[in-house]
């Protein structure tokens, strides 16, 4: 993301391999520009072809309508995974539900690269009994 000298990045973008992770700044709010930014940044880390995402939410301030808008429809990703700190993170993603691309909201990391890499069916499948 471009930003003028001494202004600080409002998310960060790195590739994990499996997944691309997408970080917000705390203490923004997240608007229609914010999402059109990621969107593109997403689409050009993947010219293969769509990825999962793993989106780390933390500590932001809020979304716009605009960008709750453009997050339902977005199609920049093969699935989501929001992950939040607390419920104010939950209360902000709960437009995920309705999206476009299979989403959920996580708490914890772990369990979201799991379901992001699918290796959570694989887990299910390890623990359960013979039969």
């Amino acid at each position: 993301m471009t930003r003028d000298a001494g202004e600080q990045a409002r998310y960060t973008l790195t590739d994990d391999g499996d997944f691309l992770r997408l970080e917000w700044a705390a203490g923004i709010t997240i608007g229609g520009d914010d999402v059109r930014s990621t969107m593109a940044a997403v689409t050009a880390a993947s010219p293969r072809g769509k990825r999962p995402l793993l989106v780390n939410i933390g500590l932001v301030d809020a979304l716009t309508p605009e960008a709750r808008r453009l997050l339902i429809k977005d199609t920049c990703s093969l699935r989501t995974g929001v992950i939040g700190v607390d419920e104010v993170s939950r209360v902000l993603t709960a437009f995920n539900y309705r999206s476009a691309t299979p989403s959920r909201y996580f708490a914890e990391e772990s369990a979201a690269v799991a379901w992001l890499t699918g290796r959570a069916a694989e887990a299910l499948l390890a623990a359960a009994p013979p039969g």
